[in-house]
C-alpha cells in the first residue's frame, strides 16, 4: 500500500526578518553540509487528508484569526534531525489560539496538542551536542527577533526539504 502524502502548516516571516533568517539558515547549511529550507514556525505537521480538504481547512482556520506577533527568543537544540538547532518562539494568545483551533479543525492527536513547542529551525541534521554548542557559541543564544505572522502556508512535506512544495497560502484577515 502506498504511503499517504504528508502536509504541514507553517507560519512564515516576511520582509527583512525572513531575508536575514534565510541567510543565516543558508550559511549554517553550507558550513555544515545540511539541507537548506525556508524559515518557518511549524503550526502542525504530519497531516494526511486530501489536498482539497486541507486547503479548505486552512482557509477556515485563518478566516477568523487576525495577524499576530511572534517573538523568537532563546536558541535550543534536540537530538532530532528536524529540530537539530532552533530558536524558541514565545507562546502568546495569538499563537496559542491558532494552534488550538488548528488542532480542533485538523483533528490532532492529543499528544500533539499537549506537546507543542513552537520554534524556528536554523539547522537540520545529525550533529553532535558538542558541534551544536560550538555553533551557539559563535552565533549566540539569545535572539529576541519579532515578526508579524500574516499567513499560514500549507506545504507538502514528503521527502527531503528540497522536494517540499508550497501548496496554498492563506492570509490572516486584517481587523
Amino acid at each position: 500500500m502506498e504511503k499517504p502524502v504528508t502536509y504541514s502548516l507553517w507560519l512564515e516571516p516576511t520582509g527583512d526578518v525572513a531575508y536575514k533568517l534565510q541567510q543565516r539558515i543558508k550559511d549554517l547549511s553550507k558550513k555544515h553540509d545540511t539541507p537548506v529550507f525556508s524559515p518557518h514556525v511549524t503550526l502542525l505537521g504530519g497531516l494526511t487528508a486530501s489536498k482539497t480538504e486541507l486547503v479548505a481547512l486552512t482557509n477556515t482556520l485563518v478566516s477568523s484569526a487576525p495577524p499576530f506577533d511572534l517573538t523568537l527568543t532563546k536558541a535550543g537544540y534536540r537530538n532530532t534531525y528536524y529540530q537539530s538547532l532552533f530558536i524558541h518562539v514565545a507562546q502568546n494568545e495569538g499563537l496559542t489560539n491558532l494552534h488550538s483551533n488548528a488542532c480542533r479543525l485538523f483533528d490532532c492527536p492529543d499528544e500533539y496538542k499537549n506537546e507543542y513547542m513552537p520554534h524556528l529551525s536554523l539547522l537540520y541534521g545529525d550533529l553532535s551536542q558538542q558541534q551544536k554548542e560550538r555553533i551557539l557559541n559563535k552565533i549566540g543564544r539569545e535572539f529576541y527577533i519579532q515578526f508579524v505572522a500574516k499567513k499560514v502556508v500549507l506545504l507538502q512535506t514528503d521527502g527531503k526539504p528540497k522536494e517540499w512544495k508550497k501548496i496554498h497560502t492563506a492570509m490572516f484577515k486584517e481587523k
